[in-house]
């Protein structure tokens, strides 16, 4: 019935269950982006910018993967959970600092943002794994029968 109507099966088993955890993990990430917002705004305004995008982009991203399973909502997710990995990596390790934040240069230790390293490992190793499942039904997913067309000769033979 879902063939004929173009239209996807419904999702079971596993994959809801990586939605449920992954829509939680991206809501555990806007909400660790929220609490540290205030801090942001003041002295280096466009890493405040980032996270708001972090929390729209959390929060888009994570309705959509409630609703739908589609191979371009954990690509979302993960390139969103990359992004603020790496952010969180260049306000530490640049010498100057990142985006105009010289105050976290050297803190590793920032107990939020570790809590949002391991959201973002574990948005990332869900949306690695939502790959690897969708791999194998990608590739059993008969193609579509192309209709013979039949072709009339570019040139003839009678002179």
């Amino acid at each position: 019935m879902f063939d004929r109507a173009g239209l996807t099966q419904p999702p079971q088993g596993a994959d809801v269950i990586a939605r449920a955890v992954g829509a939680l993990a991206l809501a555990a990430l806007a909400v660790i982006h929220v609490v540290d917002l205030p801090a942001t705004l003041g002295p280096a305004p466009l890493v405040g910018i980032g996270y708001v995008g972090i929390i729209a982009a959390a929060v888009l991203v994570g309705g959509v993967m409630i609703t739908r399973s589609h191979w371009l909502t954990w690509a979302a997710a993960g390139g969103l959970a990359v992004s603020a990995m790496g952010g969180y990596v260049l306000t530490r390790a640049l010498p100057g600092g990142f985006l105009g934040d010289h105050g976290d240069v050297g803190n590793w230790r920032c107990p939020l943002g570790i809590a949002a390293l391991s959201v973002e490992t574990l948005i990332l190793l869900l949306a690695v794994l939502a790959a690897w499942q969708a791999r194998p039904r990608a590739a059993s997913v008969p193609a579509r029968p192309r209709l013979a067309v039949r072709r009339t000769p570019e040139y003839s033979q009678h002179h």
